[in-house]
């Protein structure tokens, strides 16, 4: 499972994103700054091997949360949440 502190500080996202997997899980995460709104959490999860390029918007899920620590944790959560929900699932696509 993920953890608050492996998703690293608010600063980080002012910069770049985050990737990683949970098997059979891949997820992304960034810092989006819509014209005229706050910045915002934005999360995708999809089943592996591949990486979010490679794999059809049909299999991606998303969600937005706040740019904060409480939307961090939502953002956490939910990829967690995720997780319980289709790694049977997608395991099995894996094989």
């Amino acid at each position: 499972m993920l953890t608050y502190d492996e998703v690293l500080n608010l600063n980080y996202y002012k910069k770049t994103s985050y990737t990683g997997w949970i098997k059979p899980l891949r997820f992304l995460i960034k810092m989006e700054k819509p014209e005229k709104s706050e910045a915002i959490f934005h999360a995708w999860v999809w089943p592996g091997p591949y990486i979010f390029d490679l794999t059809d918007d049909s299999l991606k899920l998303d969600k937005t949360a706040s740019f904060s620590e409480d939307g961090k944790r939502e953002i956490v959560d939910w990829i967690n949440e995720q997780y319980d929900l289709h790694k049977d699932e997608w395991s099995s696509k894996l094989l």
